[in-house]
């Protein structure tokens, strides 16, 4: 029994596991006081502004790396002994994120007016294109470190450069809003995504980079990459597209001040549900990917609803049971509006986890395309809500609903598709 113990907390799993929890954790922190900070000395309208920001710099990572992050994790693993593929693998990644960060670069500054204009809705916020736009290829080469990283199973540089970040981050941001504001917060994020890149080269230096890169492209590998990329470039895409665009709506339709109780409430959510999202991602997905038979995959995802999904209603309700504390000691007294529209947040959050085990479950079957027709279809539909409860009914007591509609919609068809491709098998 003991040697049992004791190869169990030795196993990578479990090390993977308490790895990451430290690292979200720290991270759960270190956003609890970046949050502070922004609502004390930014206001609602800061918030907002920096959910735009937050918002494209989501879609430019995708962009600017061409959506390789999962393939190179994946690819570096699975070749990870075969020396001359992995090298090809490397090379090939590396060559692909330098050429798509550097298209993106061009186009930030052929585009650096109707880009400015279309995330902060304000020219004077120009000069943080330049910002971007410079940091694009470190922020690009960064996330291809981290994936290779990941992809060798060197989990606790992949963790101490995560942890780093988070603690970056917050420095970076109480400093410069403290003298800055608005501005501050902005560049802060700016600085942080682009800095962090040198902490990843120091903690990879082990891997040797002059002596394993080349720049050279591998049709073969190029091919294999593509696959992993569709979805995630689409998904990564879409609905922080969609959050500019609604966010926008709000500002113009609204102000600024109601975007920024909106851009709240997401934040919130986001909080509570890290510690959740993470777990899924390190247990749920690589267990449902290596399960074989549909009665495995369909007993596990019985069982994980039962764990996830419980746990987002007990979160939920334990939140909305103190919200009237968490709100001013998380953000300020200026959102306590987040107190009549937080029940509406919290019934999207058990849907959209639903909606997770589901999408994750579906590709791991290899239904890629299926998902990125339901993605695209959905964020469609999601824009569209927003508009008409914003035309309709222009409180944002209404519009949130928007967000439940949407996770209930996603989560209802993914579980008919998934219940078709059961009996499908069965039959």
């Amino acid at each position: 029994m003991k040697e049992k113990i004791k190869s169990l907390l030795n196993s990578q799993l479990v090390q993977v596991s308490s790895f990451t929890s430290i690292s979200t954790l720290i991270k759960i922190g270190t956003t609890f006081i970046s949050a502070k900070v922004l609502a004390v000395f930014t206001g609602p309208a800061g918030i907002a502004m920096l959910g735009q920001l937050t918002n494209f710099i989501t879609i430019l990572i995708q962009v600017s790396t061409g959506a390789t992050g999962t393939g190179i994790v994946k690819l570096t693993g699975q070749y990870q002994e075969d020396k001359p593929q992995l090298k090809k693998i490397i090379d090939t990644s590396f060559t692909l994120n330098i050429l798509f960060s550097g298209l993106v670069l061009l186009l930030i500054f052929l585009f650096q007016n109707q880009l400015t204009l279309f995330v902060f809705n304000d020219l004077k916020y120009k000069w943080l294109l330049y910002f971007v736009a410079i940091g694009t290829p470190l922020i690009a080469i960064n996330n291809f470190i981290l994936s290779v990283i990941s992809g060798l199973h060197q989990f606790k540089k992949y963790v101490a450069i995560n942890i780093f970040s988070s603690i970056l981050s917050v420095i970076l941001t109480v400093g410069l809003v403290y003298f800055y504001t608005i501005d501050g917060a902005l560049l802060a994020y700016i600085l942080t995504q682009t800095l962090i890149f040198f902490v990843s080269l120091f903690y990879s230096k082990t891997i040797q980079w002059k002596e394993t890169i080349s720049f050279a492209i591998d049709k073969s590998i190029t091919k294999k990459l593509a696959h992993f990329s569709l979805y995630v470039i689409v998904s990564a895409f879409c609905f922080p597209f969609a959050q500019i665009l609604v966010r926008n709506l709000i500002i113009d339709t609204l102000g600024i001040d109601t975007a920024g109780i909106w851009e709240g409430t997401n934040r919130i959510s986001s909080m509570y549900l890290l510690l959740i999202t993470s777990a899924i991602g390190v247990y749920f997905f690589p267990k449902i990917s290596n399960l074989k038979t549909i009665q495995e995959v369909s007993k596990e995802l019985n069982f994980a609803f039962k764990v996830f999904v419980g746990a987002t209603l007990f979160a939920g309700f334990l939140l909305l049971l103190l919200k009237s504390f968490i709100i001013p000691l998380v953000l300020s007294k200026a959102f306590l509006p987040i107190n009549n529209i937080l029940y509406i947040q919290v019934i999207g959050d058990v849907f959209l986890i639903a909606k997770m085990l589901l999408s994750m479950v579906l590709l791991s079957r290899d239904k890629t395309k299926v998902m990125v027709f339901f993605e695209i279809i959905f964020t469609a539909i999601y824009i569209v809500s927003n508009y008409i409860l914003v035309s309709s009914f222009p409180d944002l007591t209404n519009i949130i609903w928007a967000y439940p509609i949407y996770t209930f919609l996603y989560f209802l068809t993914l579980f008919l598709t998934y219940k078709r491709i059961v009996n499908v098998v069965e039959n």
